[in-house]
């Protein structure tokens, strides 16, 4: 784990606030499995996206289901093997009119410098506690 995991995270974050598809799927390993914490509404919690089309298709149900989904990144640091992102969300419905200003929190693993695998919460607890850290 390196500071080029970081860069490579944060990367990420600008691109998916940046509207950036393809500078977002630049970020993530061919074979990467993605746990997005997004809220009901988009996909739901827990569904799992796999590979580069899977990304693709997570990034265009967000954009159909929310005008804005804006990701900030507060503290980014490695812990063991992994990547702890903790942050927050600001999201706004394009239906709904719903808006969602939460925390949010992510762990990340990298291969050849690029995600491979990544999990998102709603929540910092149980990023912390998937670390081994407690809050």
């Amino acid at each position: 784990m390196s500071q080029a995991n970081i860069d490579n995270a944060l990367r990420a974050i600008a691109a998916w606030n940046g509207e950036d598809l393809a500078g977002f799927i630049d970020t993530w390993h061919p074979e990467a499995e993605w746990r997005p914490a997004f809220p009901k509404g988009t996909e739901g919690t827990g569904n799992v996206f796999r590979g580069h089309e899977g990304i693709e298709e997570a990034w265009r149900n967000v954009r159909e289901a929310w005008d804005e989904y804006r990701v900030q990144a507060d503290d980014a640091r490695i812990v063991g093997e992994s990547l702890l992102v903790l942050g927050r969300i600001h999201t706004r419905g394009t239906r709904s009119g719903l808006e969602i200003d939460s925390d949010w929190s992510a762990v990340v693993q990298f291969k050849d410098g690029k995600a491979i695998s990544a999990w998102d919460w709603l929540d910092h607890a149980p990023a912390l506690k998937a670390v081994g850290l407690e809050e």
